[in-house]
């Protein structure tokens, strides 16, 4: 309950039906806000003028600490938005950077759709829809409010006369460029007094924004999915049993077209996810549950070959994945399955293996990671040292936790240098 009462919710279909702008400033109840729009309709059919009635783009109204839903007054509320892009891995870090750069300024969140032009059309996805937006409005001085697939959000806050200052972001040129990424202390001296209700910044935030280590131990420890989708997930994942391990493999477009990772993702061959799991500590003969784009099944011989018990997401139970992804396009269905399949691995009782630095496997071991160190802090006196955690960083740069990897997993021989640069400040 406290959660939700922190939830920041704005909605944009309900109607304002008292005759003057104080009036509708009062409290309205949840009843009053959800049919309101249609007391205006029944008012023009019973004035013989059910043809006039068009729906409204109305004033956005918000759910504050006791639950009450009042107008958004935009002298009193200052907003924060950014613009995503990418695969939904990527969007879920700009998320991350997003809720600390609004809290930085005391400025509410909202929080773009899911969208993918390039890859996935026109399709778009409310991230309320696909994350547990209860949980982060539980972080400590977090407001966030998702936009829905129309943009109704900043319709109505445009209808208020909420115009946006953009500012320009740091894109992936930047990191070529050797550019830095905005510091802390510059953001908030920069944007901290501004006095423009809405402040938007251009893609893509997870090049722009440096996530601190103790900021992104604060978020992972409050990030849930969506939990219609870790309950599909939770039930699909029944075949595997008690007590199975998980593996991410990340091949695709990783080991064929993308020249940025040409001397790191080719070499993730099955010796290496063999090697990971040793180090890791996967039973013999566990069950794994294998997330992974590479279709060709022959490629996983050597790991069947060692007794891994291997199971893919079409050994799952189908029908409460198939009930999941029936209520999202179909277009998204590919990224909603990773979600799902994330959800899985993050839940594997016996460990997990992945494919760093992709971004799948990166929020995998995060969430994970978090979730070790809360049960080992709450046991020990003092508390227990952070592990690390993956960081997104330029493609030639290799963060602490994938050289981790990269060095356990043996990606090259003895004495050869790892595919990356330093960890520069610019990576």
């Amino acid at each position: 309950l406290n959660a939700l009462r922190r939830l920041v919710s704005l909605c944009c279909l309900a109607a304002c039906v008292a005759a003057s702008d104080e009036a509708c400033e009062a409290p309205m109840t949840l009843s009053s806000f959800a049919h309101a729009l249609n007391e205006k309709f029944i008012a023009k059919v019973g004035e013989g003028r059910a043809r006039e009635f068009r729906p409204e783009l109305l004033p956005a109204r918000v759910a504050d600490s006791s639950l009450e839903l009042h107008l958004v007054e935009p002298s009193s509320e200052r907003f924060f938005t950014y613009a995503s892009d990418n695969g939904w891995n990527n969007q879920l870090l700009n998320l991350l950077c997003g809720l600390d750069m609004a809290r930085s300024l005391n400025r509410t969140l909202i929080v773009p759709p899911f969208s993918w032009p390039r890859r996935r059309g026109p399709a778009k996805v409310s991230v309320c829809r696909l994350v547990d937006a209860a949980r982060l409005a539980a972080v400590r001085g977090v407001r966030l409010v998702c936009e829905d697939e129309h943009g109704g959000v900043l319709g109505s806050l445009g209808a208020l006369g909420v115009a946006a200052e953009h500012i320009s972001g740091e894109g992936q040129p930047h990191r070529k460029r050797k550019v830095h990424r905005w510091s802390r202390e510059g953001w908030v001296g920069r944007w901290g007094a501004s006095s423009a209700p809405l402040l938007a910044v251009s893609c893509c935030l997870f090049w722009t924004w440096r996530l601190p280590d103790e900021v992104a131990f604060e978020l992972y420890s409050h990030f849930e999915y969506h939990p219609a989708l870790v309950r599909a997930a939770r039930a699909a994942a029944a075949p595997l049993g008690d007590e199975y391990a998980a593996m991410h493999v990340r091949r695709g477009d990783k080991v064929s077209v993308d020249v940025a990772y040409r001397d790191s993702f080719p070499r993730m061959g099955p010796d290496y996810f063999l090697r990971l799991a040793a180090r890791e500590g996967l039973p013999a003969g566990a069950t794994v549950f294998v997330a992974t784009d590479e279709l060709d099944r022959a490629w996983f011989a050597p790991l069947r070959e060692q007794g891994f018990g291997l199971r893919f997401a079409d050994d799952l139970d189908r029908a409460p994945l198939l009930e999941a992804l029936s209520s999202f396009p179909q277009a998204v269905w590919a990224d909603v399955l990773a979600i799902l399949e994330q959800v899985v691995c993050a839940g594997a009782p016996s460990g997990f293996v992945g494919s760093l630095p992709s971004t799948l496997s990166g929020h995998v071991v995060n969430v994970r990671a978090v979730a070790r160190h809360a049960a080992a802090a709450s046991g020990a006196a003092g508390g227990a040292p952070r592990p690390l955690l993956f960081t997104k960083l330029h493609e030639s740069c290799c963060d602490a936790r994938t050289e981790q990897d990269w060095v356990r997993g043996g990606l090259v021989g003895d004495g050869e240098p790892l595919p990356c640069v330093a960890r520069e400040p610019w990576c």
